[in-house]
């Protein structure tokens, strides 16, 4: 296993990836909590279709389940990084984009954990803009 600077970006690589070598599973993703908060988030809104945690040798992993790709153009989504491991990006609640017809997200990393972007919208929140999902 390599190590991986940037574990968030990762993840969601893998499963932009995933989605357009039209594969349903994604495994051995390694466990961290905020990951499986991402892709609770990204369960949520459709993105993915479920994920589990996987305990083999006393090692915790992530087992994801993929949509089936019916239409490429809409169903492989497109991802806009904004923070870095380096560089984070930080917006006030007055800064985030509202939601365009419920066909992206904004993940926010917010003092009340992971939200998506019109959430923390909402809840006058604001603090480090992750990703944008397409």
């Amino acid at each position: 296993m390599s190590y991986v600077n940037a574990p968030i970006h990762d993840l969601l690589i893998r499963i932009k990836n995933a989605y357009m070598a039209r594969k349903t599973n994604l495994s051995d993703i390694t466990f961290s909590k905020f990951k499986c908060n991402i892709l609770e988030l990204l369960k949520r809104y459709n993105f993915i279709k479920n994920f589990e945690i996987v305990e083999k040798n006393n090692k915790k992993s992530l087992k994801v389940s993929l949509k089936e790709v019916e239409n490429p153009i809409n169903d492989i989504p497109e991802i806009k990084f904004f923070s870095k491991p380096s560089r984070p990006r930080y917006v006030s609640y007055k800064d985030i984009k509202t939601v365009a017809w419920g066909k992206w997200i904004g993940i926010i990393s917010t003092n009340q954990w992971l939200m998506a972007a019109h959430e923390a919208k909402q809840k006058k929140l604001g603090w480090e803009l992750i990703a944008e999902i397409y």
